[in-house]
């Protein structure tokens, strides 16, 4: 899965989540800032994107997630991870 189709998937995790139209969702976009998402909703978009990739991220890495691109950063971090440790 390249970078591009991550994003994809992460924006359709965030448009399920909080009801948003994922053309909405610039690849810069910011939850407080741009989307004007809080803290909670943060944290869910965070673990339904680990779900949906069954990556399994540690609690303190969810917290992080700030932005979309953090959260494609994260997905290909752990997905590096897991094929390492697989293969």
């Amino acid at each position: 899965m390249d970078t591009q189709e991550i994003r994809e998937k992460i924006k359709e995790v965030i448009a399920e989540t909080t009801s948003l139209d994922p053309a909405d969702i610039s690849d810069s976009a910011s939850f407080v800032e741009d989307l004007d998402l809080d803290s909670l909703t943060m944290l869910e978009i965070g673990v339904n994107v680990d779900y949906a990739f069954d990556l399994h991220f540690p609690e303190e890495e969810l917290g992080g997630l700030r932005t979309l691109q953090d959260s494609v950063d994260l997905v290909e971090k752990y997905m590096a991870q897991k094929e390492a440790a697989a293969g």
